[in-house]
């Protein structure tokens, strides 16, 4: 019996791997999809004019042809970041993932952008032929660094016109993003150039599946940054305060009141905030580490808005204790309290002590990967000037992100499974030019070297910054 099983399994799989689905299959499911983003997607025309994402979307539609679900779902993806919003995405069916993942066709590879520039940090396969921790990738199978960053636009989803977010998003899921546009491969080419040298090299590797990638080792030195919660006196009058998410640390609260009650202990009077790693999180957690940074409560949001159709789904929910949803005009929106800085959402926290407010200079240190909370943090500071901003613009647009409920839909035909995002979270703000993430009062990459040593540019102009300016 186990025996008939596993062939109907193998019969089936082979049958997916193979074959096409008709273009009028794939027609339907790319109209599904349009119609669903076109009502629930509260952004779909927020950066860009509706004629031209129209005009856009007609445009993929128009090179649709009988193909295969890998295929198609390129489409998609390009479909999807039409929307301009981070927070939308796509899945491939159970099938089709399993297809691509256990095809040998991935290269094992991670890495790390220094202003454009590649830099070799992750290794995953056991037979390295020279490759080494920190060098520079200049080019694979005979395609630069710069073409290939430019095939992989139009399948990677970022908030508004964001360019930094795009190089983060590539790091994390090279090999699969490298897949998706130049297809299988059972061996690449690449090109290197050593850390500190001119001396250039080419090395041949093996392709390897998507689970290799995950479950080995990374074979390469490391040296990596720390990034974890931490608050410590750098000197007599800085401080460094370590924020890299606003999800994962067991209590947010007591973190913050033990940070900010030794800030007051030593007197500080440069505080250093680093949110270059932080993607976001819970909703209320940003607001509460803003609330130690601003002592007047301030409107954080001027609207907070989502579909009228899928009210139902969410009108109830008890996360929204305060003042929550309600219809107004027949728009769905949330109460006055909710769109201020003070709003804690349903964790119940309290309002700093009046004396732990710090009244000091703020130094916020961004990048890329500083997107959704970790990007309204910095949009509370940025709107109300009370930081400056050091490093690279966030990921997040400055005029906040349509997120928090998901509306899940699964196309018809090919299964794909598409998350969009329904909750429009306006920032009070009304940016000069839209679509761009907090702009940097300096701009600082992350340089090479510090790659391969293990430091924080940003953090040492920060340091370098304050001690000139109290010479």
């Amino acid at each position: 019996m186990n025996k008939i099983i596993s062939l109907l399994f193998l019969l089936a799989f082979s049958a997916e791997v193979h074959s096409q689905v008709p273009k009028e299959k794939l027609l339907i499911d790319y109209d599904f999809l349009v119609q669903e983003l076109r009502v629930n997607h509260q952004g779909l025309y927020q950066y860009v004019e509706k004629e031209i994402v129209d005009q856009k979307i007609d445009s993929i539609r128009n090179t649709i042809e009988a193909t295969d679900k890998v295929e198609f779902f390129k489409k998609v993806s390009a479909l999807i970041a039409l929307t301009n919003e981070g927070h939308s995405g796509a899945e491939p069916s159970f099938w089709t993932k399993t297809k691509l993942g256990l095809s040998k066709s991935f290269i094992p590879i991670g890495m790390e952008f220094s202003d454009k520039k590649v830099i070799l940090t992750k290794y995953y396969s056991k037979h390295n032929p020279g490759l080494e921790f920190g060098d520079q990738i200049l080019s694979i199978n005979g395609n630069t660094l710069p073409s290939i960053m430019q095939n992989l636009k139009p399948y990677i989803v970022t908030d508004g016109f964001n360019e930094t977010s795009f190089y983060e998003w590539v790091s994390w899921e090279f090999p699969l993003q490298y897949a998706l546009a130049y297809g299988k491969h059972k061996t690449f080419k690449i090109k290197i150039k050593k850390y500190d040298s001119k001396e250039i090299k080419t090395f041949t590797i093996n392709a390897t599946s998507l689970p290799k990638i995950k479950d080995e080792k990374n074979r390469l030195n490391t040296v990596k940054r720390p990034s974890d919660f931490e608050y410590k006196t750098i000197a007599d009058s800085i401080g460094y305060l370590s924020i890299p998410d606003f999800y994962s640390h067991e209590d947010f609260q007591k973190f913050y009141l033990e940070s900010f009650t030794e800030i007051k202990k030593k007197n500080i009077k440069h505080l250093i905030i680093d949110v270059q790693e932080n993607v976001g999180g819970a909703e209320g957690n940003e607001n509460l580490l803003v609330s130690y940074l601003i002592k007047e409560p301030f409107q954080k949001y001027e609207k907070v808005l989502a579909p009228r159709n899928l009210y139902d789904n969410f009108k109830n929910d008890k996360s929204d204790i305060e003042d929550g949803w309600s219809i107004v005009k027949d728009i769905p929106h949330r109460g006055k309290f909710t769109l201020m800085s003070d709003y804690y959402s349903n964790f119940n926290y309290k309002k700093p002590q009046q004396e732990l407010v710090y009244t000091g200079k703020v130094y916020v240190l961004t990048s890329g990967v500083t997107f959704s909370g970790g990007a309204e943090f910095s949009s509370m500071l940025k709107m109300t000037d009370r930081a400056l901003f050091i490093g690279e613009e966030t990921g997040g647009t400055y005029e906040g992100n349509v997120s928090g409920y998901d509306h899940y839909v699964k196309l018809p035909n090919t299964k794909i499974k598409v998350k969009i995002p329904i909750v429009h979270y306006k920032i009070n703000v009304k940016p000069e030019q839209p679509g761009l993430g907090v702009i940097p009062d300096y701009k600082v990459f992350q340089k090479w070297s510090d790659i391969v040593k293990g430091k924080n540019s940003k953090f040492e102009f920060a340091l370098n910054l304050i001690r000139e300016n109290n010479e």
